[in-house]
């Protein structure tokens, strides 16, 4: 088979990473499966690397994998590490510090080392949560799946070159990890679908299925019955590849869904390889035009930037603009042009020992590896030197991180000597870390966290989520073998539907309504009967437990509209104050249940916020001094710990301490 040129295939990475663009922009709605153009990128890579180590047959083993990784580092890295540090730059000038922001900075600095899959999967979002629109490096996770591919597949392909003459083994080889991975993939979608998602072995498969054309086409006569059946292919693939860019499932994915797209890939790939020369009918022609190709080439730069540029322009002035649509596109084809032809050409066609010698380009990806990564360490380390936002006044802003500067008044009280207060919730339960720093330190006392993102302890709205029960119950149980009886167990989390990302063009009283709706009986029954069960628990160990009342919380996300560069963005304009008369009609089926759990448990203490946060008639994120109550849309900011911090030490001497 011939090793030259295909433009074909450059036209088929032009499909892939403008559907991947159009995916992530929301453009109309268009192209909901345009996800799946990572998958077509899995299957060219594929293809093309198996293609490019052909090349390399009759070389020792050493040579062979040292000139393939030398020409990987070249294709890869400079690119690649261009945008972190730029993404880590602008992260830190215009994205401050914000709730939950380490899970972003740990993504950028795993992504250095090929290993942003691997964090993403550990982390309870997925793919197409909210949250994931905000992480600048959430797309490097394509990458790392590749780059650990490349780890593995060179020498899977090394047998199969020197052993393909002498037997069925090393024919089987590839095909069999190939099943193995797709079978695991079936599995993992069902079970651990952030795995199956994120991680190698499930994606294993798609990655192997252009290898396995490759291979395929190197026994004699493949490539003349693909020829003969040229336009089929082309036809029947773009229908399938269409199928999967229109229909695929995210909650199914990537199987069966990727098989679509996967299998569409294989046959373009051998519709284009076999028949490269031009054509008069249309699909072929476009996948050969002279704009397509270009695209085609540019596509790895693309990929690079277009995530970065989308976040920061969510972040700042807003995609739901008119004009963004107009501008993205042609802000994202100059960065990527640029990128292209200023760093990846030069990168890859230079001349030096540097570009030559594998030693050298190898001693120099690793040093610049490590340039990158001491950049993005002092980078997210010093994000509140570096911000522009005045959300990096951390102190004000961000519950979780200092201790008191004020002078702190200390206050014996027999009743709390050595007990200890437990604290286990979901993110809000972190939220409240600068309140419960002053607590143990006014009153000295030991606060043990057991904290988990987005996994509620009794949420009062539902049943606990059964995806966060292996961590509840772990957390459980560390925490009934720690405590002793009187000890105190503070059960923070949200207990509201969040407001942000509502239709309030259509008024307050129609969202109410439908919020209203939903909460309905059953729905609050299986939130009694998941809050008994773990107030069972902890008040036959003898513990009291201390809820607190759904506090208030907002339309718009105060740290998302603190500044000139962001204030002008659509989220912020259903504003910061809402009614409280709305939000006590809002939290009326959590309350009830509240009222029916205090009945029951008399070691059951309900300290509610709302008062103190809102004592008028108009609830506001913001104080009368305009400080922020709220770092976003339902999180407590440092001065919204500080200012309930007294009625909270008030509640503990006085309501929780006789139960001790």
């Amino acid at each position: 088979m011939s090793t030259s040129y295909v433009p074909g295939i450059d036209g088929l990475r032009a499909i892939a990473v403008f559907a991947v663009v159009i995916f992530h922009i929301e453009f109309l709605g268009f192209l909901p499966g345009g996800f799946t153009g990572v998958d077509m990128f899995f299957v060219i890579s594929g293809f093309v690397i198996s293609r490019a180590l052909a090349q390399r047959d009759g070389l020792p083993l050493g040579a062979y994998l040292l000139d393939f990784y030398r020409r990987r580092v070249l294709r890869i890295l400079p690119a690649l590490l261009t945008v972190l540090v730029v993404s880590f730059v602008l992260s830190a000038l215009l994205v401050p510090p914000v709730w939950l922001s380490d899970q972003n900075d740990n993504t950028g600095l795993a992504a250095v080392f090929g290993l942003s899959n691997v964090v993403l999967a550990w982390n309870l979002d997925t793919y197409f949560s909210p949250g994931a629109e905000f992480n600048p490096y959430l797309h490097t996770w394509s990458l790392g799946v590749e780059e650990q591919f490349y780890l593995i597949f060179p020498l899977l392909f090394f047998v199969w070159l020197r052993r393909r003459q002498q037997g069925l083994l090393a024919w089987m080889l590839l095909p069999v990890a190939a099943l193995l991975s797709l079978v695991l993939c079936a599995v993992q979608t069902t079970r651990d679908p952030l795995a199956a998602f994120y991680l190698l072995p499930a994606r294993f498969w798609e990655l192997a299925a252009g290898a396995l054309l490759f291979q395929l086409m190197s026994v004699t006569g493949f490539v003349a019955r693909c020829r003969s059946l040229a336009r089929p292919l082309l036809v029947t693939g773009a229908l399938l590849l269409a199928a999967g860019l229109a229909f695929a499932e995210q909650t199914h994915f990537p199987f069966p869904w990727a098989m679509l797209t996967v299998l569409g890939t294989l046959l373009l790939i051998s519709a284009v390889v076999a028949e490269p020369g031009g054509s008069r009918w249309g699909l072929r022609r476009l996948l050969r035009a002279a704009p397509v190709t270009y695209l085609g080439r540019l596509s790895y730069s693309l990929y690079l930037w277009h995530w970065p540029l989308a976040v920061f322009v969510r972040w700042t002035v807003g995609m739901e603009q008119s004009w963004v649509p107009w501008a993205y596109p042609p802000v994202l084809l100059a960065l990527a042009a640029a990128s292209y032809h200023w760093i990846e050409t030069p990168a890859r066609r230079g001349r030096s020992a540097l570009h030559r010698r594998p030693g050298l380009t190898l001693a120099g990806a690793v040093a610049g590896v490590g340039l990158a990564a001491g950049a993005g360490v002092w980078i997210t380390a010093n994000t509140e030197r570096l911000s522009l936002s005045q959300v990096s006044d951390s102190y004000t802003w961000q519950a979780y991180k200092h201790y008191p500067q004020e002078p702190l008044e200390v206050i014996e009280d027999s009743a709390m000597q050595g007990r200890r207060l437990f604290v286990m919730g979901d993110s809000h339960t972190a939220a409240y870390r600068t309140l419960l720093n002053i607590v143990a330190l006014r009153l000295g006392v030991e606060v043990v966290e057991y904290e988990r993102g987005g996994c509620p302890v009794i949420s009062l709205m539902d049943a606990d989520p059964p995806r966060c029960a292996a961590s509840r119950q772990a957390a459980l149980g560390d925490l009934l073998e720690r405590a002793q009886a009187g000890d105190i167990v503070f059960l923070a989390s949200l207990r509201m539907p969040e407001l942000k990302g509502r239709g309030w063009r259509q008024g307050d009283d129609q969202v109410l309504a439908a919020i209203l709706a939903q909460q309905t009986p059953e729905r609050s029954e299986a939130a009694y009967e998941s809050a008994e069960a773990l107030l069972q628990r902890l008040t036959r160990a003898g513990l009291t437990v201390l809820i607190d009342a759904p506090k208030p919380l907002f339309k718009a996300p105060p740290n998302r509209c603190s500044d000139g560069f962001n204030r002008m963005n659509p989220v912020c304009a259903p504003g910061f104050d809402v009614s409280r008369e709305w939000l006590e009609a809002l939290r009326a089926p959590q309350m009830n249940v509240l009222a029916r759990l205090s009945a029951q448990f008399p070691a059951l203490q309900v300290w509610d916020p709302l008062p103190i946060l809102c004592p008028g008639s108009l609830c506001s994120a913001y104080d009368d001094q305009g400080k922020p109550l709220f770092s976003d849309s339902d999180h407590l900011s440092a001065h919204g710990n500080r200012i309930l911090e007294p009625a909270f030490t008030q509640h503990l001497l006085t309501r929780v301490t006789p139960h001790l």
